[in-house]
């Protein structure tokens, strides 16, 4: 009877070894990434857009965030989940987005809504290598992410370029969009000015090792 109780109890031992194992596993690996931060003073992302009277841009230095990556991160072989699906989020107050003209500012955070929704976002989910394995310098990726604008969330795929320099990242890239994509109407101002539906967004985002 002794003899058979050996393999149940080999059984009850193999699975919490089991879990403790692929839990050590994934910790190392935790430990292992590198968490950068947004830099908002060496940060830009502009939004361009058209209207039946002139062409409007606005802008903003207020781009945080954070992006946590495989030391080795950008120049990594294109197969390495390290390298395609890094953990990154990028956050930009509504209000930081200026034209130069306080009257247009406040008609375009009424329109987005800011009492509601005071900030844009995006979050990663996933890099698709465009340049050749080990390729250094700027590195060209397709990101595949999430844009969140006035609480409506769409997914996109955008070019950018991601470079490591002087142990800081930067990542550079542009993407077209349309308002009403996020359900937001055409603003029309005193019956005469309408905005057109297409935007283009432009970023250049500098990240910094996490100080600890």
């Amino acid at each position: 009877m002794k003899m058979n109780r050996i393999p149940s109890l080999r059984a009850r031992l193999a699975f919490p070894l089991t879990a403790v194992l692929a839990w050590t596993i994934a910790f190392a690996a935790a430990a292992e990434s590198v968490r950068y931060e947004g830099q908002p003073s060496a940060s830009k992302c502009k939004m361009e857009g058209d209207s039946t009277m002139h062409e409007w841009n606005m802008v903003s230095i207020m781009v945080t965030g954070f992006m946590e990556v495989d030391p080795k991160f950008p120049e990594v072989g294109p197969d390495d989940a390290a390298a395609t699906k890094p953990v990154a989020q990028v956050t930009i107050p509504v209000r930081s987005f200026k034209s130069g003209t306080a009257a247009m500012d406040s008609r375009m955070q009424s329109h987005m809504k800011i009492t509601q929704f005071p900030k844009m976002e995006y979050r990663l989910i996933e890099l698709k290598p465009k340049s050749p394995a080990a390729t250094t310098g700027a590195v060209k990726f397709d990101a595949v992410g999430a844009f969140t604008i006035v609480g409506k969330t769409i997914t996109n795929t955008m070019p950018v370029t991601i470079e490591k320099k002087d142990g800081n990242l930067r990542v550079v890239g542009s993407t077209p969009l349309k308002m009403s994509s996020f359900g937001l109407e055409p603003y029309t101002f005193l019956g005469v000015v309408s905005t057109k539906d297409d935007l283009k967004i432009t970023f250049d985002w500098a990240l910094a090792p996490k100080a600890k």
